[in-house]
């Protein structure tokens, strides 16, 4: 089947396609980091799929005995057995058209080139989709791979406050994998460092947010640097990561809070920011070897 019409993303169209007859749930990005994800129980089809600014990851998680595929991106039909754990790497910005026999449960992850690009900043390939072609040719069993995209799925539905966090380190960490997997020689990016000025707008940020939840991906973009960027020159100038620095920037102002006001720990624990009075007494406990009420009554009794 031939679809002439422009797709911005591959989930809008496999919503609206002769896709929309096989059971699916769809979820998008709980983080910083735009990406979609997609279950869906596929059978017996022959389709075609348009290009879309999206790389499209396929992990079957199910099958029958006997599945196979078939996909064409315009360079020569490929084709391999669908077997649970083999993932396959479609490119961005190019059409393919499809042969599948046999019924099959996959979990789909699409990640728009807008994402890679925040992801990689200044060492992003000049072309996203010639650099992941080599990881179309056939399907692959990668020990990283599977259990990210299994672990991106299951945060899209927790409820916990770091799940953000989570979500789009593993992010990260799956497109850099992949790009080093695929054996792309990325360009070696201008060294930046972080100058004061970007870091003042960061700190400022932080002592303005501190009672909500911040994660790397918004400090990246309040820095004005990539995610992996930052991260790397935030270490460089400081000389710890970002999260262990806000970590102790929240102790420290519950510290301020302990000594100058009567609030209870969990009012502070909010006010701070922590996830929650577990979450508060871990920090705590790690950055000044106390828990906050054993602090607290130390310096009461001093």
């Amino acid at each position: 089947m031939e679809n002439p019409k422009t797709w911005a993303r591959y989930a809008d169209f496999y919503r609206a396609s002769p896709y929309s007859a096989f059971p699916q749930e769809h979820k998008d990005s709980a983080g910083r980091l735009p990406f979609h994800m997609i279950t869906v129980d596929q059978r017996d089809q022959e389709f075609t799929d348009p290009a879309v600014p999206e790389a499209v990851l396929a992990l079957p998680l199910s099958a029958e005995q006997g599945n196979s595929w078939a996909w064409d991106f315009g360079n020569g039909w490929h084709r391999d057995s669908a077997e649970p754990g083999r993932v396959l790497v479609l490119p961005p910005d190019g059409s393919s058209q499809w042969e599948v026999r046999g019924r099959r449960k996959l979990l789909v992850l699409t990640i728009p080139s807008k994402t890679v690009k925040q992801i990689l900043g200044p060492s992003v390939p000049d072309h996203i989709g010639e650099a992941l072609a080599p990881l179309s040719d056939k399907t692959f069993v990668d020990p990283l791979i599977q259990p990210l995209m299994l672990r991106l799925w299951e945060s899209l539905t927790g409820a916990h406050a770091t799940d953000r966090l989570l979500v789009d380190g593993a992010l990260v960490t799956l497109v850099s994998h992949l790009i080093q997997r695929a054996g792309c020689v990325q360009k070696v990016p201008k060294y930046v460092a972080l100058p004061p000025w970007r870091l003042k707008r960061v700190r400022e940020y932080v002592e303005a947010h501190l009672h909500e939840e911040i994660d790397i991906a918004t400090l990246s973009e309040v820095a004005g640097l990539s995610v992996r960027h930052f991260s790397r020159a935030f270490r460089e100038e400081i000389g710890e990561t970002p999260h262990k620095w806000l970590m102790t920037r929240r102790t420290e102002k519950a510290i301020e809070l302990m000594t100058g006001t009567k609030m209870g720990l969990a009012q502070v624990a909010e006010l701070c920011g922590f996830a929650g009075q577990s979450h508060f007494t871990k920090v705590f406990k790690h950055v000044t070897g106390h828990t906050p009420k054993r602090w607290y009554n130390e310096r009461k009794r001093g």
